[in-house]
């Protein structure tokens, strides 16, 4: 993982996507260190979050708020209100049932600043 950071981005472009899957599961020992470098990435994860905003892993969902989206720049995580408001507000079962909607209004009120 030191080495992955090490190269940092543009070079670990080719492997965003496989990088984003270790944010799953905010248990593994990984996961925070890579949401943190993920976010250091800005703006050139945003599409790849957004997928997983579309999809229907709600763990998913929850993780990358919990440990990716308050660790980007305020201006780059605005990018991802029109997907935060959806999650918040218009939650899928899985979504709700996994507290997906309450960790978006939260970051929603971050972004708000409150």
């Amino acid at each position: 993982m030191r080495a992955i950071i090490a190269l940092g981005y543009p070079a670990v472009a080719p492997v965003l996507p496989e990088l984003l899957v270790w944010l799953q599961d905010g248990n593994w020992p990984i996961s925070r260190p890579i949401g943190r470098f993920l976010a250091s990435v800005g703006e050139p994860i945003v599409p790849l979050v957004r997928e997983v905003f579309d999809g229907t892993d709600g763990i998913w969902k929850y993780w990358c708020i919990e440990l990716f989206v308050r660790e980007l720049p305020r201006s780059v995580a605005e990018q991802l209100c029109p997907e935060l408001q959806r999650l918040a507000y218009h939650p899928m079962a899985d979504d709700r049932s996994e507290e997906v909607d309450e960790r978006a209004r939260e970051a929603l009120a971050w972004l708000d600043g409150e």
